[in-house]
């Protein structure tokens, strides 16, 4: 049959060439495609006829393959960086006044609730003055008011109750600056939040300035990652985050809450920054590894990473299996790609949703070869 196919073939070649002087050259042309169109449709019956001996021909064996439908879905690209926790209530403190450290009643880690003490100074000359100041304060009370019940009958001189209101109204504010010299003896915890580190020692002399206590909140948490500038136009406010803190094994995901606009010249970064939900097991100057989202589309056609072959020109391409009865034929689709993940690349053309690529045997078939499926 093949023979008979190209006898026709070369009989209409030469009768076409037979006749070319006498025929317009647009005549010729349209007899050329339709020879053309010929040769296609026996080449392609040929093609059946052999795949059709194939299967019937139980001497002859086929490399087999497995395949991969090509589908069409949302495709993202990410890439890794590092990032620490900050928070946004963290505070060192300080004495307001001088003094001997007495007493420190809190260590590192150790939670804390607003108001509980963290330490204290020596206040006992404090105290005393405060003491000695009550009982002043209650004797010149009890002086003011008796020269008050004689002013106001008319009894008392007028120079004896201003004197003794004077000396009431200023034993009054000495009692109050005293009880606030007393106050400033203890240094308090201004919120709930944890010790992240605690400088003060029992014995040693505090001066205003000295750092004593330094406090970290529980809430307000944020995770502040440096990019390298060649993302800058491709990190937005809004994309995906996921983070992973390995140390309490804890997977969160977020989106970007701001993106610094100033690069550090020293390490060429930016800042970006993650709001962290309230999770009592994360803290302070925590580490996480960070997947962030530069690249997304709702549909993209894509093709796993594995199955993209490149030829000796830098071509990129890839098999596609052709089911023709119980065989099949392979065929190579040239690629032009998009954008790559650790799995997935996008294809911008070369293959379609529903076309099956050749997977396991990809490397060791070639086009117009005739495989069978495992």
């Amino acid at each position: 049959m093949k023979n008979l196919s190209l006898f026709i073939l070369v009989a209409g070649l030469f009768a076409s060439c037979s006749t070319s002087e006498s025929t317009p050259v647009d005549q010729l042309n349209a007899r050329r495609d339709s020879l053309s169109t010929v040769i296609e449709r026996l080449k392609a019956e040929l093609d059946e006829v052999d795949l059709q001996l194939a299967s019937v021909d139980s001497t002859r064996s086929f490399a087999q393959v497995t395949t991969f439908e090509i589908t069409q879905g949302a495709f993202s690209h990410s890439f890794d960086v590092y990032g620490s926790v900050i928070s946004d209530k963290s505070v060192t403190l300080y004495p307001e006044m001088a003094g001997s450290i007495a007493r420190v009643t809190v260590k590192g880690g150790e939670r804390v609730r607003a108001g509980q003490v963290l330490v204290s100074l020596d206040g006992s000359m404090a105290q005393a003055s405060l003491a000695e100041l009550k009982t002043q304060l209650d004797l010149a009370k009890s002086v003011f008011e008796k020269q008050e019940r004689l002013w106001n009958q008319r009894i008392g001189s007028e120079v004896q109750y201003l004197q003794a209101k004077t000396q009431f109204d200023a034993l009054q504010k000495r009692l109050l600056a005293v009880e606030k010299q007393v106050a400033m003896t203890t240094i308090n915890a201004p919120f709930d939040g944890v010790v992240d580190q605690v400088f003060a020692k029992v014995g040693e002399y505090a001066a205003p300035g000295m750092p004593m206590v330094r406090l970290v909140g529980n809430g307000g948490l944020r995770l502040e990652m440096q990019v390298p500038e060649t993302y800058i136009q491709r990190i937005e406010k809004g994309d995906g985050v996921a983070m992973n803190f390995s140390a309490i094994q804890l997977t969160l995901e977020g989106t970007v809450s701001q993106v610094g606009n100033y690069i550090n010249p020293g390490s060429r970064t930016f800042s970006v920054s993650v709001e962290l939900p309230k999770n009592q097991n994360l803290k302070a100057n925590m580490m996480a590894s960070v997947a962030l989202k530069d690249y997304s589309i709702e549909s993209a056609i894509t093709i796993p990473n594995r199955l993209i072959l490149q030829d000796t020109k830098g071509m990129n391409y890839t098999y596609v299996y052709m089911q023709v009865g119980c065989l099949g034929t392979i065929a190579r689709r040239d690629l032009v790609l998009g954008v790559s993940n650790d799995e997935f690349t996008e294809v911008k053309s070369g293959v379609a949703p529903g076309d099956k690529v050749v997977d396991r045997g990809i490397r060791s078939v070639q086009a117009d070869q005739i495989v069978k499926l495992y």
